[in-house]
């Protein structure tokens, strides 16, 4: 048993690069969304099949309404519970709900109890159930691996859900044919039973750990307005808008299936077993497409061409139908529009979105995933009904609306081709707005041609931009032409090369590797380090140990922070490394060493390990290091403080705000919290806790933060009786809004508050004018000089108003043209 476990785990570690201590976390979830897919897959043929036969095809676009409005409607419940109670309780309830639900609906339908209501509860249930529990299931998967693991382990993980719907089904079809299909509804609740130990086991072995600023961090701050984002970005206006318009062809031709399929099985287990068999050969199809096809087409083809890919067949598959409405045509058009949805299509989506900010794409994602998805199918159900019921159409005559539909889709798809090519030039030009390069057509080339064009041809700025978008979405076409950046001259261009390298997933030649273990750049050991771990896989810990044994410390430093940073979040690894005892040895070594320079680099060493580790037990060390007398030491401790994401360094940290040399550092370290730091920060500017002088640069560092919450905490600041604050506020809220465009500013607030401060501005302005008319004081120069005092404060508090007048305006209209005539009103030059 013993030399199989091992076996497992050594075939893991070679194909999959799933390391010592993350087996279990991998398999758990992997398991976990099997079950939740297997289920699923049992649940909607049953549910598809009963509704047909036992209440008839033409109630299905009614359906289709009912479960847009009921899934609309549970979603905004469902956030509202998040708000208030922790993920994993949601998602225990989530399971409950689903068992409950099942064996009570299998209860009533056994016993003809209200029939039609408890298809119709199943029906929309099906649908909910499938959006919930697998968007639950991804949330607890972010908040189980940081951002390096996930990219590394998700493929993995997500053939969990592919073996999921292709066992499910085809294990539907068969016992379908020997029990009756309510029946196994009972199965499929028995299955969900498994899936609350299972979640339990993952959150409490797992997830537990993370703190509150851990936790945040790995999930996505979602906009409150979604829809604004899409609304200001043309790009994504018209990505929206095409997945949209597929979800409406696919329920068009899903209802062309449903009823063609009845047709043909009167019978409801046979139909059942018939939906079982080609939900789960879909999957097949689209998995054989998505591992042999998908990335020649998508890359080989030009700009959105891949994009037609989908449309064309369901145009060929709509005439089919139109001419031939039989059961292999309908099948086929199916086929089509779920295989290639879900390889080709998805992937040329996932790339022409490519030039989209990812904060964008994060916020707006569960926006388009659920609402656009759920108004399409809404749609969809209002025009069936419309057509179907009112005009009393048949089902061929479906066909020429599908083609009507299809026809906009092609035109969207070709205006979202334009906008990929404006968009994608636009974000070149402006990530070197300096360079005289003359900036090169893109029309007429692949996504996968036109970011090897933009890497071999680029500015060392524009490079920097492709390899961030290369480490995106990693496609490993681009290995050969992201390789050679590894050693180039620019240290920002190599660190970004390494970090491409890693997630491609390939292996660079050992003597680079090895040159660029000794690289000036103390980052980029780091990842050389990194990527020497990863492509080391038949013997990780041999291959480290050595480097980590290293009689020059630069090269056992450097490997020791690696490997610190890799272990981060596996205790397992820490302990094979023996992380915590290599750098406590440095720690105690530290006392003997008397060569400044030496000593320096071993006081760094120690603190990046601590820092990466997150091992608890030595940050006292950081807090000691903090104290040091050298100032490049203190800001490392500051740096490695805020790595660790523990609360216990938070008090320490905000205090360096308040000194030149380290508030950079101070304000980095901060910034690692995430958006779960910013309460903290607005609490500690708000009140007397901290001196005047660091609550002034605490906006500084909610500036940095694209957030909503950081909005709000820099218009908190603005109620502040601190005039000083107030306009630092002001200050770092134009930052914001420059540097996230996409950032809300509520227009209403920003109105009022420019009213008050012109009131403000009138009032000191009176108050100036009755002191200047006062003086001089005759016969007391004393009360001339208090007077003189009282008009130059007076008159620095009118600069300052007007200051904030000028900036809260520039939020409101265009700040360029704001701030150009506050300029112009404080230039000396009197025509201006």
């Amino acid at each position: 048993m013993l030399q199989i476990k091992a076996l497992l785990k050594k075939t893991l570690q070679k194909f999959f690069d799933i390391r010592e201590g993350e087996h279990q976390k991998v398999l758990l979830l992997q398991f976990n969304i099997f079950l939740i897919v297997f289920t699923l897959l049992i649940i909607k043929p049953i549910a598809n099949a009963k509704f047909i036969s036992v209440i008839g095809i033409e109630r299905l676009p009614l359906v289709f309404v009912l479960v847009a409005i009921s899934a609309m409607a549970v979603s905004t419940i469902y956030s509202k519970a998040l708000s208030s109670k922790s993920l994993r309780k949601v998602t225990t309830n989530t399971l409950i709900v689903s068992i409950v639900m099942l064996v009570f609906i299998g209860v009533m339908i056994q016993l003809y109890i209200a029939e039609e209501i408890m298809l119709y509860v199943l029906y929309i249930g099906v649908a909910i159930f499938g959006v919930l529990t697998t968007s639950q299931f991804w949330i607890m998967a972010n908040l189980a691996f940081e951002n390096r693991e996930a990219k590394r382990l998700f493929g993995f993980i997500g053939a969990g859900p592919i073996v999921g719907g292709v066992a499910g089904g085809y294990f539907t079809s068969i016992v379908a044919s020997y029990v009756e299909g309510t029946n196994l509804l009972f199965v499929a609740a028995l299955l969900l039973c498994a899936c609350i130990p299972l979640n339990n086991l993952i959150w409490r072995k797992h997830i537990k750990q993370l703190n509150t600023f851990q936790q945040k961090k790995r999930l996505t701050d979602f906009a409150d307005h979604p829809f604004l984002l899409i609304k200001k970005s043309r790009h994504l206006s018209f990505l929206a808008l095409l997945i949209g318009l597929g979800v409406l062809v696919s329920k068009l031709v899903e209802f062309q299936f449903s009823s063609i399929a009845s047709q043909n099985f009167t019978n409801s287990n046979d139909l059942t077993a018939f939906f079982g068999f080609w939900f789960s050969t879909f999957n097949v199809v689209s998995l054989v497409i998505q591992l042999f096809l998908t990335r020649r087409i998508v890359g080989v083809f030009g700009v959105g061409t891949s994009l037609f890919v989908l449309p064309g067949g369901v145009i060929f598959g709509s005439f089919l139908l139109l001419f031939t409405p039989v059961l292999w045509a309908s099948v086929f058009t199916k086929l089509w529009e779920v295989s290639v949805k879900q390889s080709i299509n998805k992937s040329a989506t996932e790339l022409l979105a490519l030039p989209i900010p990812a904060n964008i794409k994060s916020q707006t994602k569960s926006f388009i995933d659920v609402f656009v998805d759920l108004a399409a199918t809404g749609l969809a159900g209002l025009l069936l009904i419309f057509l179907v019921n009112g005009f009393d159409l048949s089902v061929r005559s479906i066909s020429i609306l599908s083609l009507a539909i299809l026809a906009i889709w092609i035109w969207v798809a070709l205006q979202v081709r334009k906008e990929y090519i404006k968009t994608f030039q636009a974000k070149l030009t402006q990530a070197d707005k300096k360079s005289t390069k003359e900036l090169m057509d893109y029309a007429n080339i692949s996504v996968i041609s036109g970011l090897k064009k933009a890497l071999n041809f680029g500015t060392e700025n524009q490079v920097l931009y492709v390899l961030e978008k290369v480490r995106q979405i990693p496609d490993k076409r681009m290995f050969e032409d992201v390789a050679i950046f590894v050693v180039h001259s620019n240290a920002k261009i190599r660190i970004a090369a390494l970090k491409c390298v890693y997630f491609l997933d390939k292996t660079i030649d050992r003597d680079v590797l090895d040159s660029l273990i000794v690289d000036v750049d103390i980052e980029v050991r780091f990842l050389a380090f990194s990527q020497l771990y990863r492509q080391s896989r038949d013997t990780p810990i041999v291959t480290i140990n050595s480097y980590l044994t290293h009689e020059n410390p630069m090269i056992s430093g450097a490997a020791l922070t690696a490997m610190s940073n890799e272990c981060r979040n596996n205790d397992e690894m820490k302990k094979l490394l023996k992380i915590e005892q290599r750098i406590r040895e440095k720690i105690d070594y530290l006392s003997l060493i008397e060569n400044s320079d030496k000593k320096r680099l071993f006081k760094i060493i120690i603190i990046r390990s601590i820092g990466r580790a997150g091992i608890d037990t030595l940050f006292v060390h950081l807090s000691n290091f903090m104290l040091d007398e050298d100032e490049g030491i203190v800001n490392e401790a500051i740096l490695a403080a805020g790595y660790t994401m523990s609360p216990e360094f938070i008090d320490q940290l905000i205090p360096f705000l308040e000194k030149k040399k380290t508030r950079f550092t101070a304000q980095q370290a901060l910034l690692q919290y995430g958006v779960g730091i910013i309460p903290m920060l607005e609490l500690q500017a708000q009140s007397n806790v901290i001196s005047q002088q660091i609550s002034l640069h605490i906006p500084s560092v909610l500036e940095q933060l694209d957030s909503k919450i950081a909005v709000n905490a820099l218009l908190g600041f603005l109620q502040n009786p601190d005039v000083l604050l107030r306009l630092e506020a002001l200050r770092s809220l134009h930052n914001l809004k420059r540097n996230f465009p996409h950032l809300n500013i509520s227009k209403k607030e920003i109105v009022d508050l420019i009213i008050d401060e012109a009131k403000l501005y009138k009032n000191t302005l009176a108050i100036l004018y009755k002191q200047n008319q006062l003086l001089p004081v005759e016969g007391s120069f004393a009360e001339t000089a208090a007077r003189s005092n009282i008009i130059d404060i007076v008159e620095r508090r009118l600069d300052s108003t007007l200051e904030r007048i000028f900036r809260l305006m520039g939020l409101r209209y265009p700040p360029e043209e704001i701030m150009s005539a506050y300029e112009s009103i404080n230039s000396q030059n009197e025509h201006l």
